[in-house]
């Protein structure tokens, strides 16, 4: 609720989040669909090595989230993905990153309702468009004809719209108790795929096997038969799974507790301690989470069926004779996805709101009319505006993909990567953040290496993942930065249109001469199409891979400190507005987690 006379701002400031909520938070968003969904596509693509992947993948992302929370304790804001790109690096690489974000947290919640969806399917078959009676046998395998094997029917898209709803329902409670709420969910998430590892991992190996190509249809959730998939996939690449097969998107969600790093409680432990605690905790626990549900997949994924509705982990149960264990799967494939959209949904609200102070979208979307609502004689803070535009961005996408899982993650996993790259910069940019001794050689030491740990999982998408997740964040972009120029053009229809939008014109920074906010934009996305264009020849020409791969970490090495030195020589310019490190309070503040 909101203190009276205070500012949007000052009520998002103003709330404490202890360490438990930060864990909620960020186990929240980890334990999604990813878990789910991912083991099938990667073992196929990679078999007992995908193991790795998950291991791979949870190193990168420990790396990535390293620079996160040294940055975030730096300057701890809440909205600070979008705020403290804009203070370093000024406005024109803030609209590229908050592009990225807003494509990952608004799209976020549409895989995850069309995950929900397919776990409804194994009691609603007619929500997806292929289930039993589309399956033939083949000689290679069961064909799935013209359909894709997940894509969800009319009906599977309306019950996914209503998913998606319940998600914006449950963001318009008070902030102190859906943050409780996301807690007691969270704990039952998390519980779940500990039993199934506890449980699989002890049963009986009878129906223990290896998966064979005849299984291939099953894992991979594309059309066409196992002969057919074996020969577009081939041998893939370990790092290849890492992004194209859902692991990165997997443990999206760790920053969380990033995006609300300005709620920290302050006294005992301290902010840093809890940011700590909460990232790092939730980060090593996933990882080895996940890798202990690949190995059980591995172990067990010659008992799966040809029942595509069925949960792989609950045909495993089904098999050890654990049918309590099946109706858990089953539950949790419906609650993890749609506990994971809530907590996104939630942290996009507080970024979008960043993005509409900092003058860089509409700013009447964080305004006091628009920010609370009330209900019951009390004033709910839920930024009711921002959670309409970004249900329709999410109705958007899920229409655009069918709803099919694969193409919505990823469209999540490479803008992702775009908004990772940006805070390692940030931090050895910041003035202050640039301090002498082993803390300055740690701090570059490891922004470089998640530069250049991001460059190479880029490379290794696959150009079918980079293209669209590459092609949304130019298209964000582009909306951001031609909106505002627009609006203030007297041009027919679209400017009667478009008048009320009062973002801050920037596209024509561009023109001016001299400008310090246009050489960190040209670097960033000159480095980008850098990036883009290796992957691109790499698809188009056998044998190069080793080249393009060079000249991608290349890339990366080159233009880490040019950005920063950019950076820099912006802030030399244009002063930026930074929050420090406060001491902690004289006096007890309240425990909760709202107002």
């Amino acid at each position: 609720m909101r203190a009276r006379g205070g500012s949007a701002e000052d009520v998002d400031e103003g709330r404490r989040l202890s360490v438990l909520d930060l864990v909620g938070l960020a186990a929240g968003g980890v334990v999604g669909s990813g878990w789910l969904l991912a083991a099938g596509q990667a073992h196929w693509a990679a078999g007992p090595d995908a193991v790795w992947a998950w291991v791979i993948g949870g190193v990168v992302m420990l790396v990535i989230a390293a620079v996160m929370v040294e940055l975030g304790i730096a300057a701890p804001k809440t909205g600070g993905l979008i705020f403290l790109p804009l203070q370093a690096a000024g406005p024109l690489v803030a609209t590229v990153v908050a592009a990225a974000l807003w494509i990952v947290y608004a799209v976020n919640p549409a895989s995850e309702a069309a995950a929900a969806v397919r776990g409804l399917a194994h009691w609603f078959p007619s929500l997806l468009r292929s289930g039993h009676e589309g399956a033939t046998a083949g000689p290679g395998g069961p064909s799935l004809g013209m359909d894709r094997a997940y894509d969800l029917s009319l009906t599977g898209a309306l019950c996914a719209v209503g998913l998606m709803l319940v998600v914006v329902g449950f963001n318009l409670l008070p902030a102190r108790r859906l943050i409780r709420l996301n807690l007691f969910v969270t704990v039952i998430k998390v519980l779940v795929p500990l039993l199934i590892v506890a449980c699989l991992l002890l049963a009986a190996t009878d129906a223990a096997g290896s998966c064979t190509p005849d299984h291939a249809w099953y894992l991979s959730g594309q059309s066409g038969t196992a002969g057919q998939l074996k020969s577009q996939a081939g041998h893939a690449s370990v790092l290849y799974v890492v992004l194209g097969g859902g692991i990165i998107y997997a443990y999206i969600g760790f920053q969380a507790p990033l995006d609300f790093a300005g709620n920290i409680k302050r006294r005992g432990m301290g902010e840093a301690a809890r940011l700590r605690w909460a990232v790092y905790g939730t980060l090593v626990g996933a990882v080895a989470l996940y890798t202990m549900l690949q190995y059980v997949f591995s172990r067990r994924c010659g008992a799966l069926t040809a029942d595509m509705l069925q949960s792989p982990y609950a045909q495993f149960a089904l098999a050890a004779s654990m049918t309590w264990l099946a109706w858990l799967v089953r539950l949790n494939a419906v609650l993890s996805p749609l506990g994971s959209g809530i907590v996104f949904t939630h942290a996009l609200t507080r970024e979008v709101a960043a993005l509409s102070r900092a003058h860089l979208t509409h700013r009447g979307l964080q305004t006091a009319r628009r920010a609370s609502f009330r209900f019951r004689g009390a004033e709910i803070d839920a930024y009711w505006m921002i959670l309409v535009v970004n249900l329709v961005i999410g109705l958007t996408t899920l229409a655009l993909v069918r709803g099919n899982w694969e193409e919505l993650v990823a469209l999540n996993s490479v803008p992702i990567m775009v908004v990772y790259a940006m805070p390692g910069v940030v931090l050895v940019a910041l003035p202050g953040a640039d301090t002498s001794g082993r803390r300055k050689a740690v701090r570059w030491c490891l922004s470089y290496s998640a530069f250049v740990s991001i460059a190479l999982v880029i490379h290794e998408a696959g150009w079918a993942d980079v293209w669209r997740g590459m092609a949304g964040v130019g298209v964000g972009s582009v909306l951001l930065l031609a909106l505002p120029w627009l609006a203030v053009r007297d041009l027919p229809y679209i400017g009667r249109v478009l008048r009320h939008y009062d973002a801050r014109e920037h596209l024509s920074r561009l023109g001016r001469r001299g400008d310090p906010a246009v050489r960190p934009l040209l670097l960033l996305v000159g480095y980008l199409v850098v990036l883009v264009s290796c992957t691109a020849l790499r698809e188009l020409f056998d044998g190069i891979a080793a080249v393009t791969r060079s000249v991608s970490v290349l890339a990366a090495v080159v233009v880490f400190p040019l950005l920063v030195r950019a950076a820099r020589r912006y802030m030399d310019q244009v002063k930026p507005t930074l929050p420090g490190r406060r001491a902690a309070p004289s006096v007890p503040e309240p425990v909760s987690a709202g107002t």
